[in-house]
Formats: structure tokens, C-alpha cells, sequence
């Protein structure tokens, strides 16, 4: 899940929202958005900590998510734990949202009235994945590494294809512009079943 300075870099990678804009959309989503009839609410934790510390609570509620919305695969036995920085004061838990049912496309709809709209969904969604991805299994690949060696001319040749997406099924680690174009390029890099 998220600490505060990690939520900025990845805003402004993933989003290009300043450290500035970031945490006033955050401190909008931490003291409540207007949502029609349920009034102000609350969507996140608070936004200044440095611990990755989650409540029980928490982890019980996005480990149910995960098992209805993604499949037991999804789901590793015990609830992960990251760990906290040794200077970390550890005062307030993670950024994560408040509660599960709050889901980024029912937001939306919610706030699509809303002059701010679109960037708090932008920011609270990725919130929103960054916290059901840090409780799913990580992503499997299958590597192939090819050595050909003619003398003094040696050439190596390797490639990976996913064979299951875990948390990637939910948070693309590197989605900006440029890691998007490195991606396109890597597909391209697969190599093809090789026979001897």
C-alpha cells in the first residue's frame, strides 16, 4: 500500500499531478466528497504516513474483494505485510480507501458531476489499486534463455511470457508514456517456441 511519498511519485509518474496537486486531491478524498445522498465521505486514510501498516479490518475486506472479484488463485494464504521504514513514526496506517464498496467505477459515476472529478477519480483509483494489488500473489512468468556460441561470435537470446497475472491483473507497475513504448518493445522481444 501506499506512504505518502511513494503515493507522490507514482502520481506524478502515472498521472503527472504535482507533489502539490496530489496531496490537495487527497486531502479532498481523506475529508469527504460530496456523493449525492450519502452526503460527505471519507473515500481514504489519512495521507501524511509513512507506515504500511494496515488494520485488520482492512485486510479482511480487500482479501474478501479479491477472492469474489478475481478468484481464490488471487488470493496468498496469509495476508501480505510490508515493512515499515526504521524511522517511520508509524502514527496513522497506510493510504488505502476507506472502505471496499466505494469501487473506482462507482465513484465515477458518482462524482461525474463534480468539477474535480475526473482527477480525484484518477488519484483514488490509483489508491484503489495500488492497496488490492499489495494483497494479491505476485505475477508468474516463464523465462527462455538461448546461448549459441560458433567460435568466437556468442549470442544470447532471451525472452518471458506471463503465465499468470496476479497483481498485475490489477496494477500496471510502469504505465507511464515511455515505459508503456519499452513494454511495446519487449512484447517483440518474446521469443518464439525453439526447437533443437
Amino acid at each position: 500500500p501506499f506512504i505518502t511519498s511513494k503515493l507522490q511519485q507514482d502520481a506524478a509518474r502515472k498521472l503527472r499531478f504535482s507533489a502539490k496537486r496530489t496531496m490537495a486531491l487527497a486531502q479532498r478524498l481523506y475529508e469527504g466528497v460530496e456523493l449525492g445522498a450519502e452526503g460527505p465521505t471519507g473515500l481514504i486514510t489519512y495521507m501524511r504516513t509513512d507506515s504500511t501498516r494496515v488494520s485488520d479490518d482492512a485486510l479482511t475486506a480487500v482479501r474478501e474483494h479479491i477472492g469474489a472479484t478475481y478468484g481464490p488463485e488471487f488470493l496468498p494464504e496469509q495476508p501480505n505485510a510490508y515493512k515499515t521504514g526504521k524511522r517511520a513514526q508509524d502514527a496513522h496506517e497506510a493510504i488505502r480507501p476507506t472502505t471496499m464498496e466505494w469501487t473506482p467505477e462507482r465513484l465515477k459515476e458518482a462524482l461525474a458531476e463534480h468539477p474535480e472529478g475526473n482527477e480525484l477519480v484518477k488519484l483514488y483509483t490509483l489508491i484503489w489499486q495500488r492497496f488490492v494489488a499489495s494483497q494479491m500473489v505476485p505475477a508468474v512468468y516463464d523465462q527462455t534463455t538461448v546461448d549459441i556460441d560458433r567460435g568466437r561470435a556468442q549470442l544470447r537470446a532471451t525472452g518471458q511470457v506471463m503465465k499468470f497475472a496476479g497483481y498485475t491483473r490489477v496494477y500496471e507497475v510502469a504505465e507511464t508514456d515511455d515505459a508503456k513504448a519499452e513494454a511495446a518493445e519487449q512484447a517483440d522481444k518474446l521469443l518464439p517456441p525453439l526447437s533443437v
